[in-house]
């Protein structure tokens, strides 16, 4: 009787581990076609900023590439990322993770950037 109680609670967990899982997993689907949406836009606004650059002669493919590169190693690496540079503390001058809002080390608040 004991053993036949606990495998219905084990069953029941079980139950609820997988309705938690399927939630969840529902919820990640949702936020991969947000996403998928947003890089959609995002490359489609690119495409034509370029091909409007490009159409009126102000930038040349090679300075778009070199820009693109120039970006991309302000965080040390030549990734194809645009990951955020590290924030440098304007008290004691040491850097800082780019998420932090206050210096890991003397708590003063740190300087954000509009990107």
């Amino acid at each position: 009787m004991f053993w036949d109680l606990y495998q219905q609670m084990q069953i029941h967990d079980v139950q609820d581990t997988a309705w938690q899982t399927r939630d969840e997993a529902s919820m990640l689907r949702r936020e991969l076609r947000d996403l998928r949406r947003s890089i959609d836009s995002l490359a489609l606004t690119c495409a034509a900023l370029w091909e409007l650059q490009r159409e009126r002669g102000s930038i040349t493919d090679d300075e778009l590439v070199a820009k693109m590169q120039e970006i991309d190693l302000r965080d040390g690496q030549l990734d194809g990322k645009m990951t955020k540079p590290a924030t440098v503390c304007p008290s004691c001058e040491r850097a800082n993770n780019a998420s932090r809002k206050n210096c890991m080390y003397c708590g003063t608040s740190l300087p954000t950037s509009p990107m």
